[in-house]
């Protein structure tokens, strides 16, 4: 096995137990007494999106484009752990930038004393953002980054209504959960507490048809206020949208009155090949969601708004209606800044646009999404989910992804070598032809 690269994350995978190993089971063991039954998913249940019957495995470091788990096997990770990793793991101006942060300043007072580095970070995210988006509210994940948008859009609009899309994924917060329809499992325990203001249509549905749900509504107490979607469908699939309905729902959006939002905490920051997934469009949404790679590894996001629509909130009269304690924490601000400053130094979106290139030149047509966000069709639903537990046991992370499991995502880090991704598509392409779906 090659070597070459084994400490700064370029190496192969390299396993040294089974998968998992005996330092991997004894803390599942202990996870099992304390952790809520229905979050990691262990042995005695089916972990059928992991394609195991045994046990996970427990990180333990990682670096670049690799994971070693608590026994010293090293992964090769084609997640970036959830799209975390856009940059790599552990990259070392964003972990300078953490410890010098958290020497100086560990933590400040969400909306009553802003700190330097929440200041920085929102004069920078304006100037990366497209058009006129300028005007932010910091959130600390993904989710919440939603929630501030569709607060925003409610009352800029002074409706309560929302239009969002099946299989797409916001998050599972209360608020992120009810714009969300990626499965109905997700939603269906809490069916009775989520409202009936959101309104789901088939993603990429024609702009005319949405058009007239949109003038209907205006007649019902939730009239549509917002519409929210992934430019890209990412869990849902990797799915690229029709051709020219991102600019119809901006068109239809100013027909009626309607705040735009585009959830780009998946797409954004380069990953599709481009700094934001509606790039190829060029369309403006009026609030965007900011978040996963945008903090390095650091749990940050942010709402980003046009300055007229974030007017809508007014000036805050000394106690904000919407806050937290850890609002533009300073330590994963500090992060943040510097996972921007390497994204643009490597130029991100060219890096992914190559990362493509060399995926569609193995797969070809089974090949969707745009960039390093890209999905392979396996054609059998439920497959991809068997093949993360097989590509597992030969060191090599994915994700299922698509409704119905079919579809083996690709969300690798950007700095992984031509070695690596070639390695691990190969993998990929063997385990597809020796997995019966």
């Amino acid at each position: 096995m090659n070597e070459s690269g084994a400490e700064d994350g370029r190496a192969l995978p390299a396993l040294l137990t089974e998968i998992p190993g005996p330092a991997s089971v004894a803390l599942i063991d202990i996870l099992a007494r304390y952790e809520s039954p229905g979050v990691t998913a262990r042995r005695g249940r089916a972990n059928e999106a992991r394609g195991l019957d045994r046990d996970p495995i427990v990180w333990a470091r990682s670096r670049g484009a690799n994971v070693w788990d608590s026994d010293g096997n090293r992964y090769l990770d084609l997640t970036s752990a959830f799209g975390v990793a856009l940059i790599g793991h552990g990259h070392p101006r964003v972990v300078a930038a953490v410890r010098q942060q958290s020497e100086t300043l560990m933590h400040a007072m969400g909306d009553v004393y802003p700190n330097p580095p929440r200041i920085r970070l929102m004069e920078r995210l304006a100037n990366r953002a497209a058009g006129d988006l300028s005007q932010c509210i910091l959130t600390s994940g993904g989710a919440e980054a939603v929630e501030a948008a569709l607060k925003t859009a409610a009352l800029a609009s002074g409706r309560s209504g929302v239009l969002a899309f099946t299989g797409s994924y916001h998050g599972l917060s209360y608020g992120a959960l009810a714009v969300s329809h990626y499965k109905e499992d997700f939603r269906r325990p809490f069916e009775a507490q989520l409202g009936e203001h959101v309104t789901h249509r088939p993603y990429g549905q024609d702009v005319a048809e949405l058009e007239e749900l949109v003038r209907d509504s205006r007649d019902h107490e939730h009239a549509i206020g917002a519409i929210l979607v992934e430019p890209i469908l990412g869990r849902g699939g990797q799915v690229v949208p029709p051709e020219g309905w991102l600019s119809g729902l901006r068109s239809l959006a100013d027909r009626y009155g309607v705040v735009l939002i585009f959830d780009e905490i998946y797409t954004g920051l380069g990953r599709c090949g481009s700094w934001w997934g509606a790039d190829a469009e060029e369309v403006v949404p009026d609030v965007v969601c900011v978040g996963k790679a945008l903090g390095g590894g650091m749990p940050i996001s942010a709402a980003i708004a046009r300055p007229e629509i974030m007017a809508a909130w007014g000036q805050s009269q000394g106690e904000a209606i919407h806050t937290s304690t850890f609002m533009g924490h300073p330590v994963a601000a500090a992060a943040a800044l510097a996972a921007l400053d390497v994204l643009e130094e490597m130029d991100a979106p060219k890096r992914a646009r190559a990362i493509e290139a060399r995926t569609r030149a193995r797969f070809g047509d089974r090949v969707r999404g745009r960039g390093a966000m890209l999905g392979i069709e396996t054609g059998s639903p439920g497959l991809a989910a068997r093949l993360t537990g097989t590509l597992l046991s030969r060191g090599v992370l994915i994700l299922p992804c698509g409704v119905d499991g079919d579809i083996v995502g690709l969300t690798p880090p950007l700095v992984i070598t031509d070695e690596q991704l070639d390695w691990g598509l190969e993998a990929i392409e063997d385990a597809m032809g020796s997995t019966r779906g």
